[in-house]
């Protein structure tokens, strides 16, 4: 294909993308596309639900009903006005961490859609980083031949999409949101969360010291990864229910 039409392929891709993604509140409707990227693979792409628990995960201790507005409620049970302060500047920071899953979304999106339809051919990697051009191609082929990639080569897979969503997209937008704190205690609590998706045996946690730290979360998501592969996928893609955000129809038929 001529470059012309990659680049327009390439930006219609993006604009479904973007259309699918929704607000930024819309978590729900991108785990559901996300769940949908990784039964289109036959299971082969594993960084869609990995991802989709964490923004499950995200959803619930970021919100301002969720674990962190709880623990905020009750310090400050007896001043109003401060509580209302503390909890505005939490939702910030939950608006502002679900913009970044959007943007996630929409990377993963695209670069899945794009290159299952034109990975192989001469340009493709104009588009998408190399490696990741690479990884993906490989995903595309063992779907279409119905095959499941062994454990090493699903690793690799989900490594790669994992580094660049953290270099290109999560790293800058973590770090625009922690400029807008103002309150040293509330970003210390934001920063160290303790981290249990619903697939993880009940004693296992990821203890963050600084969220904001690329390589930990890098290290971390690697550790959720090694867990799901444990644990066995089917288990992990059962266990979305648990977190209570998903409509329980769509369990009934997710296709």
């Amino acid at each position: 294909m001529h470059p012309d039409g990659l680049r327009l392929s390439y930006q219609r891709t993006k604009a479904v993308a973007r259309e699918l993604a929704g607000a930024p509140g819309d978590i729900a409707k991108r785990v559901m596309v996300h769940h949908s990227l990784y039964v289109d693979s036959r299971g082969n792409h594993a960084f869609p639900m990995v991802a989709l628990h964490g923004a499950l995960w995200g959803y619930n201790f970021f919100e301002t009903s969720g674990k962190l507005g709880t623990l905020i409620s009750y310090r400050f049970f007896l001043d109003k006005e401060e509580k209302a302060r503390r909890l505005a500047m939490l939702n910030a920071f939950a608006e502002g961490f679900k913009a970044v899953n959007r943007e996630v979304f929409v990377d993963t999106y695209t670069n899945y859609h794009f290159t299952k339809a034109h990975g192989r051919e001469r340009g493709a990697d104009t588009f998408v980083n190399p490696e990741l051009l690479e990884a993906l191609n490989e995903v595309h082929a063992a779907a279409a031949a119905d095959q499941t990639l062994d454990d090493e080569r699903k690793k690799h897979v989900f490594s790669q999409a994992l580094r660049f969503e953290q270099e290109i997209t999560v790293a800058p937008g973590i770090e625009r949101e922690l400029e807008k704190f103002d309150c040293p205690i509330l970003k210390a609590l934001c920063m160290k969360p303790i981290v249990r998706f619903a697939y993880f045996p009940i004693w296992r946690r990821l203890y963050f010291g600084d969220f904001s730290s690329k390589e930990e979360r890098i290290e971390k998501a690697v550790r959720s990864y090694d867990i799901a592969a444990y644990r066995g996928w089917g288990e992990v893609e059962a266990s979305m229910k648990a977190y209570e955000v998903l409509p329980a129809d769509y369990f009934a038929a997710p296709a």
